[in-house]
């Protein structure tokens, strides 16, 4: 089955954190924890956290989370995810997802006047600050990126289907670029569980080439 995807867009400037995902790969598991497969390797994605707040356009997100399920599912699929019948990729600054799974208390850089979204690739997306031709790497120094800087990404919304979790629609990620520094989320940034705070969501295969134009989604996300 073929799944919807959105055409690219550009972010406004949002906070970054578990941006060390971003340069050593994650190997992507199923809903049972059993890593997947694909010729006898395991599959690897890079992954992140992009947070946002009041300041943060939402309009390029939910116009392009329409175009995908109104390609996905019909004019119909506006009704069901209203209803919370399509899992939508937003998550609430201070809800459950933002919480560590242990203690209870809210994630760095989270809270009740934030927003987040998480973000994965299996492809390699480019990752920026100094230089449009040299990649940058992960680390504290003001040449480097690490979870609390700010800036920018390219991506796109797709559909999704799995027996567990049902109908959703997510984001991938395509480029990212540091704007400027921020302070460090989680000291140096490192030794996070992945398991412990990526929702797995079943892959969404090869985006199509064009989608609607997704106008007018506001109603989608109160």
């Amino acid at each position: 089955m073929a799944f919807a995807s959105s055409e690219n867009f550009k972010t406004g400037i949002m906070r970054f954190s578990y941006v060390q995902n971003m340069f050593s790969r994650v190997v992507k598991k199923d809903n049972a924890g059993n890593p997947i497969m694909k010729d006898g390797k395991p599959v690897t994605e890079q992954q992140m956290t992009l947070i946002g707040d009041g300041a943060t356009d939402k309009a390029p997100f939910e116009a392009a989370i329409k175009s995908v399920i109104v390609e996905q599912w019909g004019e119909k699929g506006l009704e069901r995810a209203k209803s919370g019948l399509i899992r939508l990729p937003f998550l609430k600054g201070d809800g459950k997802e933002a919480r560590n799974k242990k203690t209870g208390e809210i994630n760095p850089g989270l809270g009740e006047d934030k927003w987040f979204i998480r973000v994965a690739t299996r492809l390699e997306a480019p990752i920026r600050f100094r230089s449009a031709n040299i990649p940058a790497t992960f680390g504290n120094s003001d040449d480097q990126i690490k979870s609390g800087d700010y800036g920018f990404a390219v991506l796109h919304a797709y559909a999704w289907h799995n027996d567990q979790n049902g109908d959703g629609v997510s984001f991938g990620i395509d480029y990212l670029q540091k704007t400027k520094a921020g302070e460090s989320l989680g000291g140096s940034g490192g030794g996070v569980n992945v398991d412990d705070v990526f929702e797995q969501v079943e892959d969404a295969g090869e985006a199509p080439a064009s989608t609607k134009d997704g106008q007018g989604a506001s109603g989608l996300f109160g």
